[in-house]
């Protein structure tokens, strides 16, 4: 059995279902699967709520208590909800669970029946203590026999909080993690027994070996002096006939969960010096997950371990062997182990499959498993390829321009941030995807079902046109418009935008490719794309020093100049512009990383003066559009 789906309504940022038709559904339904899930998603977009739904209605293995308050209850414009309910749906239960379970069952046609346990947390007394009440029962609605005893035992998940004290965790002390973690330990049932001969001297288990240890030490004689002269203290505070006598020992009670309350779990040795030696935070992180894993490996039924962000305290590749490990003990069909964690991590979401993910935004969830997005089974096998940690950032923006290189990569924040637009205070995230897959990676976000992703995505393309008059040797290949009909060049446009849908728009360069389109614009940005690609040009042999980029941008604004004082057109000039980016094989990336720089050092650029569809673009990831 494994936990399959989490409803809750009126649960943080999750509101209300739907009272009559047209109201919008504000609830949490969330698909989880079999073994790994990971919610991705930017700050408070619900995923923490998730994971605290699930503990909450389950509970944890932990001894920590979560207290319900009124913080927990949705909140809108129309005040405070009253009560909240949360229901977790495992699913697949087979015949060796059913038994512990067998008058909580659904019954599910054509199927293993489901186990339903479903939480109701209701305020009482709102106007003066807000206490609150909490019933939980089995049943799709709550209405079936209470969750009790040994059940709740049963479902109990294993809970990992973000930025986690793993060296506190894992310290020796009262309910200690690392004792609850032990004594669930097959191997640690024999050793509660006392074996301690004090005859022989012989022990063998633990509680057997701590009175050993109490034994010896009531026989030191530093350790009997002091205990005989705090006793002569003592009697003195007897009355009547009270005897009172002092003791030294380990343990006032000799059980095993009090002696395993004193074991601390630390790292060994350094095996060059001989000595410990305190470890940095992560590496503390990662001994931390792997006691939690032991104590996985022996619950008695469906293990869930819930993450927040693993990557705490991680770097990059600790933070890909995690994965791996978690991976694997998930994946792995003698473990069972189910795992449902939130990472912020681009690393983590890179390194999983597409398929594995849940985009939570806004207090809405969209699995991205096959078959409810427009990705084709190839596009899963791609991106299981390609996507790597600059594209896996979509997953934590509110919108994302999707580009075809390096040259649009560089120059698309510089121009927004010479019109006043800041890409990372509108949340909006360049993705280049290079020249192929486009919209394999869009595809990402389009819903079989057509609902809208709440993140816009703008997909940037040149037109694959050469205009009028272009050179054949800088043409190529491509159609020139001037030999399309009407027609023709409407269905070649449309062409381009037919994967649009949904959130997802495409814009089309106005002429030809980006770096021809800013230099056609108007004169200012021609005069920048001449000194950038003039510049690119002396940088193939060898990066100009300071004297020569600036006789270089010189000797380009007084050509620029003189163009404009000939009447040559723009497009003209435009042409020439770009030459060596096409014939020359001129670098487009560090023309465009040139282009950056000069566009920051602009006096003033208004968004009126950049290529049309730019503008467009800019102002539909912005929401403006």
């Amino acid at each position: 059995m494994y936990l399959a789906e989490l409803q809750a309504e009126n649960f943080r940022i999750y509101g209300p279902r739907p009272y009559r038709d047209g109201d919008d559904d504000l609830s949490l339904l969330v698909r989880f699967n079999t073994g790994l899930s990971v919610l991705v998603g930017e700050n408070d977009s619900g995923k923490s709520a998730i994971i605290d739904a699930i503990r909450i209605c389950l509970q944890t293995t932990a001894s920590d208590y979560y207290r319900i308050s009124a913080d927990d209850f949705y909140c809108d414009k129309n005040g405070r909800a009253a009560a909240f309910r949360i229901s977790c749906k495992f699913e697949d239960v087979g015949e060796p669970d059913q038994h512990k379970f067998l008058e909580l069952l659904t019954p599910e046609p054509d199927r293993l029946p489901s186990l339903y346990i479903t939480m109701l947390a209701e305020i009482v007394d709102r106007d003066r203590s807000n206490r609150v009440s909490v019933i939980t029962r089995s049943g799709p609605n709550g209405d079936g026999p209470p969750i009790e005893g040994k059940v709740r035992e049963y479902i109990k998940s294993t809970y990992l909080r973000p930025l986690r004290d793993a060296e506190g965790e894992l310290r020796a002390g009262r309910g200690s993690r690392l004792a609850q973690i032990l004594a669930s330990y097959p191997q640690m049932l024999e050793q509660k027994e006392d074996d301690f001969d004090p005859e022989s001297g012989k022990a063998e288990t633990l509680v057997g070996l701590v009175r050993r240890a109490e034994h010896h030490i009531g026989q030191n004689p530093a350790v009997a002096a002091a205990r005989d002269d705090i006793t002569s203290y003592l009697q003195r505070f007897a009355i009547g006939r009270d005897e009172l006598a002092g003791a030294i020992g380990v343990s006032p009670d000799h059980n095993l969960s009090r002696v395993l309350e004193r074991l601390e779990l630390t790292f060994a040795t350094d095996t060059l010096t001989g000595q410990w030696t305190r470890r940095g935070l992560g590496y503390n992180n990662a001994l931390f997950m792997s006691a939690e894993l032991l104590l996985l490996g022996n619950t008695p039924t469906a293990p869930l371990l819930l993450i927040e962000e693993p990557e705490a305290h991680l770097h990059p590749q600790l933070q890909s062997r995690v994965m791996e490990l978690l991976s694997d003990r998930a994946s792995s069909p003698s473990s069972g182990v189910q795992v449902i964690m939130t990472t912020h991590s681009p690393n983590i979401a890179a390194s999983l499959p597409v398929e594995q993910l849940t985009l939570v935004h806004r207090g809405k969830t969209f699995c991205l498993a096959a078959g409810v997005t427009k990705l084709d089974p190839s596009d899963y096998a791609f991106l299981t390829r390609f996507l790597d940690v600059t594209k896996a950032n979509l997953f934590f923006a509110r919108s994302v321009i999707m580009v075809e290189g390096d040259a649009e990569a560089l120059l698309l924040p510089a121009l927004a941030a010479a019109t006043g637009t800041s890409f990372s205070k509108a949340a909006v995230s360049i993705v280049n995807v290079g020249h192929v897959g486009l919209f394999r990676y869009a595809r990402i976000l389009q819903r079989e079902d057509g609902k809208r992703l709440p993140v816009r995505v703008a997909c940037m393309r040149d037109r694959d046109l050469a205009p009028a008059g272009t050179p054949d040797n800088m043409r190529g290949k491509l159609p020139c418009i001037a030999d399309l009909t009407v027609v023709e060049l409407e269905d070649h446009l449309a062409n381009l935008k037919s994967r649009d849908g949904g959130t997802v728009r495409t814009f089309v360069s106005d002429r030809w490719t980006l770096e021809y389109d800013l230099a056609a614009t108007n004169w200012t940005l021609a005069a920048v794309m001449h000194q950038a690609i003039s510049l690119a040009k002396v940088s193939k042999s060898d990066w100009p020093d300071a004297a020569e980029t600036q006789a270089t941008k010189s000797s380009a604004t007084a050509e620029v100049l003189k163009w404009r004082a000939d009447g040559v057109s723009l497009e003209q000039a435009a042409m020439t512009i770009y030459k060596p980016l096409r014939v020359d094989n001129v670098s487009k990336s560090i023309a465009a990383q040139h282009a950056a720089s000069l566009i920051g050092d602009l006096p003033s650029l208004r968004s009126g003066e950049l290529p049309t569809y730019i503008q467009e673009a800019f102002r539909y990831v912005r929401g403006l559009a």
